[in-house]
């Protein structure tokens, strides 16, 4: 009997002893809101629809948006993302080799995907990395008509957190969105030399920061 009370005790402070960690790993929050600013570099790509044109330059500058996360797992979350850059396209004159500026566009991208985080919930400062598949659609002025363009994102970044409740988050992110097709010769050693149409992607990478607030 004495000893079946001393197996029911030590079995009773396990369980106590145990409870702390399981509340703390329950204790992560489903849902993240992470509104961001940032930077975002510019990319251009080759056209051949214009007699001196022949190039398009999207221009560097801010990015702001919104990211929307919630979490499969401690470590793993599906992601939305939303990131918008007030900017204006420039065009290549080749004739002179000078670029001047061919309209304003407003460059929203569109992102569904997943964050893979390196450290476990217990810690403060945790890493990760994410990708995702979307869109990215331009807005533009200046009689141009707008277009929607197939893009996906690879990234890393960290969080920090402060309370329960909020975090820091920062990202970097390569966001490339295929801008068009044009015909380009390929050659190889058994095929010879041939006109096929090639995808050419604005290749931009974009730095942001902000804030997560966390709930359930």
């Amino acid at each position: 009997m004495r000893y079946r009370v001393a197996l029911l005790l030590m079995i009773g402070l396990g369980l106590i002893a145990s409870a702390p960690a399981r509340a703390q790993y329950g204790e992560y929050k489903k849902w993240e809101i992470a509104p961001f600013v940032g930077y975002e570099t510019g990319g251009s790509y080759p056209i051949n629809s214009s007699l001196t044109v022949d190039r398009l330059r999207i221009n560097s500058g801010l990015s702001y948006g919104m990211s929307v996360d919630y979490s499969l797992t401690e470590n793993t979350q599906a992601e939305f993302l939303w990131n918008r850059n007030n900017t204006s396209f420039s065009a290549h004159d080749f004739t002179t080799n000078t670029y001047s500026k061919a309209f304003n566009s407003d460059f929203d991208q569109f992102m569904f995907g997943f964050l893979y985080m390196l450290r476990n919930s217990e810690q403060k400062l945790r890493p990760f990395i994410d990708a995702g598949i979307g869109f990215a659609h331009e807005s533009n002025d200046n009689g141009q008509p707008n277009h929607t363009l197939f893009a996906f994102g690879l990234g890393g970044g960290a969080k920090y957190e402060l309370t329960r409740h909020f975090a820091f988050r920062g990202d970097l992110r390569y966001m490339p969105s295929r801008a068009n097709r044009t015909p380009q010769t390929l050659c190889d050693p058994f095929f010879g030399c041939y006109t096929q149409n090639t995808s050419n992607y604005l290749q931009r990478v974009n730095f942001t920061a902000g804030i997560v607030f966390r709930f359930k």
